[in-house]
């Protein structure tokens, strides 16, 4: 059975890309108003700050892992109507040129902004002097963890860095597997029992709690607990989920060798599943909260073992119930499916501007600030995708360069 064969019994996970990336606007527009993310260019202190944290845990624990177990379930079936070398070009002109003319346009003024808001709103510094001076970091090619906010960023493309180099790896195993075995292409094979899949995604939990673990140990501390590592400004990523993203791309692949979601599915009730992730979060704040209240190694392994399996059993939870409930062609799937891509790219600035717009907005509820931050940027970066960047991309990148001109021009010290 061939993959075009079987396209329709996949479009679930087409809707679950797109969900997943609305959901990575969600997870943005929130961090302002949480105790998270320090270095975030906008930050508003507010007494809500609790509920936001619990929406950044929940979610950033399974966004990531998702998209890139989605992408490597794709990942075989792309390779071989392409071939390696039309499949690595076509990687490079995907995830490679966005990275080349969206950083300079995002990362920056990302920086920038955070001066402003540390500064009282009070501009020391030209646009264009800071743009410069941010860009000339680019070529000091570091090799280790990040310190500062003025350090060359791919920002939210990380993502996009990363799974190009996931495929890269991919394209040379995968001809190298052609070659030695003397096949043509890579063929799906067999399918898994109910009782292996189980197995398998319990031995992603594991794995993903152990690499966790090595990562923390290796480069967190306590006066940086989340940190983020460089190398050599072309791959920029957090240690300790970094595992849990290879396992998860790798998971992909195997799921489309073995067939899942054709001949077998991820076995379990849709309730159990759900019951699963619930017990799991309460188990993942609890933990949490010890592990920052008593410093307990012990504590914190379970908490990183909350932590993976709940990623498991979300990704089990949301398998389950898009493939049973939301594989049906439909107009606004399909249109959000093609245009989850450059929401992802361009969402990231609309919800910083957005930010700090609101940021000078007193006597309004942050809830009240985080739901039109969210439909905003939900709603402008599904327009940009659709009405520019898809249908024009160069008149568009040209509009997006001659806006950042403008803002040299513009943006001057008080």
């Amino acid at each position: 059975m061939t993959y075009s064969e079987n396209q329709s019994r996949i479009l679930f996970l087409d809707n679950l890309r797109y969900l997943m990336v609305l959901l990575v606007v969600v997870l943005h527009a929130a961090i302002p108003y949480s105790n998270f993310v320090p270095w975030w260019a906008v930050k508003e202190p507010n007494e809500h700050a609790l509920f936001f944290d619990v929406v950044l845990l929940i979610l950033d624990v399974f966004l990531m892992p998702v998209l890139f177990f989605i992408a490597g379930y794709f990942a075989i079936s792309s390779f071989q109507s392409k071939g390696a070398r039309l499949f690595l070009k076509r990687k490079f002109k995907r995830l490679g040129l966005p990275l080349l003319v969206g950083i300079p346009l995002i990362s920056p003024p990302f920086s920038y902004i955070y001066h402003v808001t540390r500064n009282g709103f009070t501009i020391h510094e030209s646009f264009s002097s800071h743009w410069m001076n941010y860009m000339k970091t680019a070529g000091d090619f570091p090799l280790g963890t990040m310190t500062s906010i003025d350090q060359f960023s791919h920002s939210h493309l990380w993502f996009m860095s990363l799974l190009l180099f996931f495929f890269i790896v991919f394209g040379f195993f995968a001809q190298g597997k052609i070659r030695k075995n003397h096949d043509t292409v890579l063929e799906p094979s067999g399918a898994s029992s109910p009782i292996t899949i189980l197995w398998i995604l319990a031995g992603v939990g594991v794995f993903s709690a152990s690499f966790s673990f090595i990562g923390s140990m290796l480069f967190a501390s306590p006066s940086n607990p989340e940190p983020w590592v460089t190398i050599v400004n072309l791959l920029q990523f957090q240690p300790d989920p970094v595992g849990s993203y290879i396992l998860y791309f790798s998971l992909g692949i195997y799921a489309y060798y073995r067939n899942w979601f054709i001949h077998t599915n991820i076995p379990g009730h849709l309730g159990i599943w759900c019951f699963a992730c619930l017990v799991l979060s309460l188990c993942l704040l609890v933990s949490l909260r010890q592990v920052i209240q008593h410093l307990s190694p012990a504590i914190f392994i379970v908490y990183l073992l909350a932590r993976s399996f709940l990623c498991v059993s979300a990704l089990a939870t949301f398998s389950v119930w898009a493939l049973r409930y939301w594989n049906r062609p439909s107009r606004i799937h399909a249109s959000l499916g093609k245009n989850s891509y450059h929401i992802y790219i361009t969402h990231f600035l609309v919800v910083i501007l957005l930010q700090l717009l609101m940021a000078g907005w007193s006597g309004v509820s942050v809830l009240l600030k985080f739901g039109m931050i969210t439909v905003a940027s939900i709603l402008a970066s599904y327009g940009i995708s659709n009405y520019a960047l898809r249908p024009l991309p160069r008149l568009s990148l040209a509009g997006f360069y001659t806006i950042l001109i403008i803002t040299f021009i513009k943006i001057h010290p008080c």
